[in-house]
């Protein structure tokens, strides 16, 4: 069986089209040991407030495009944990599987969490767990590849993905400019990427749907099969 691989920086509770790409590969590699980036994903989201994307950011100590992402400390976790999930209570209470997320979401939060890197890859299992996913997680910070700048994106994600064993490397659509097929090619890999399809389903009684919100959102207007069935919504090529 070839393996398929992704590389992806951890993301907290990341929008559908993440776990899509988690469920489409045999290991899924967390990218923790690279810079922190500013005003991304790793520590922000949306959620639905109102029929309106609302955004959310998790506290940071001292965080910085000079540190990896696996240095990033969290900042008053505890009270952000209860002030995030009272704005998912005030805005979801009466979403039809409230309930039931409300309650795993608040067990997966009760860790006593203290690297922003820790958490966002937790979520990312947490959900993965919760979907019965079979893919399986590896970190860049366990693996003995060259972290010198010297070697740009694209030879890193090569030589982890030559590393593991991959033969095929699945990345998100936008990062089709990222990398060289004819490169992966000479190396022996095949590159895909991955395009999430027009996606909808009921929020409340709204007009009108508000798309890419985190997974939270998806959970709990969807349960867990139906949940399963919008992981395949997708293109690759």
């Amino acid at each position: 069986m070839i393996m398929k691989l992704a590389i992806m920086q951890p993301y907290f509770l990341p929008y559908l089209g993440y776990f899509q790409l988690v469920n489409a590969v045999n290991t899924f590699v967390f990218f923790d040991d690279v810079n922190f980036i500013n005003k991304g994903w790793i520590n922000r989201n949306n959620i639905l407030q109102q029929q309106k994307p609302f955004r959310f950011s998790i506290p940071l100590t001292k965080a910085s495009q000079n540190k990896l992402i696996n240095e990033i400390e969290l900042s008053d976790y505890g009270k952000w944990r209860k002030d995030f999930l009272k704005t998912i209570e005030m805005n979801y209470k009466k979403a039809p599987h409230f309930l039931f997320v409300f309650e795993w979401l608040n067990n997966f939060l009760s860790k006593d969490y203290h690297l922003i890197s820790e958490l966002a890859s937790d979520s990312i299992l947490a959900v993965s767990n919760l979907l019965k996913l079979s893919t399986s997680f590896k970190y860049t910070s366990s693996l003995p590849y060259n972290r010198s700048n010297e070697q740009n994106g694209q030879m890193k994600v090569l030589e982890i993905c030559k590393l593991l064993g991959g033969g095929v490397y699945i990345n998100p659509k936008n990062g089709v400019d990222l990398y060289d097929r004819d490169v992966f090619e000479e190396e022996g890999l095949s590159l895909k990427f991955i395009d999430m399809d027009e996606i909808i389903y009921p929020q409340f009684k709204a007009q009108s749907f508000v798309p890419y919100l985190s997974i939270i959102d998806v959970l709990m207007f969807n349960d867990i099969e139906s949940a399963k069935e919008l992981l395949n919504k997708y293109t690759l090529n």
